[in-house]
């Protein structure tokens, strides 16, 4: 069964692709409680706690644009068959039917 994201749920992986500081450490989608799915950044950072000079460990989460669409169609190979219905005028063909005999 493959992986289905819902609503209110997201995740991210390793940004294999991070050259600059800047660039986020890990990268994914969620999916936002209407059902739209964004892009997500997720940074850990580290916060210096002045008052107990303790370093916290906490993440930097960025919900960014909605992921588009794919637009169109690839090839047929993406489209789902459909057997034509003969017309009602057309001859009858036994080796298009399914159900028929098969004579050995």
């Amino acid at each position: 069964m493959a992986y289905e994201v819902k609503p209110g749920q997201g995740s991210a992986w390793p940004n294999e692709k991070k050259v600059e500081d800047w660039h986020a450490a890990f990268k994914g989608k969620v999916m936002l409680p209407d059902g739209k799915t964004h892009w997500l950044d997720v940074d850990p950072k580290v916060w210096v706690d002045e008052a107990s000079k303790k370093k916290v460990t906490y993440y930097s989460i960025k919900i960014g644009k909605e992921v588009a669409a794919p637009q169109g169609v690839y090839s047929a190979a993406h489209q789902p068959f459909v057997r034509p219905t003969p017309s009602p005028s057309a001859p009858s063909n036994k080796l298009d039917d399914p159900d028929a005999e098969v004579p050995f």
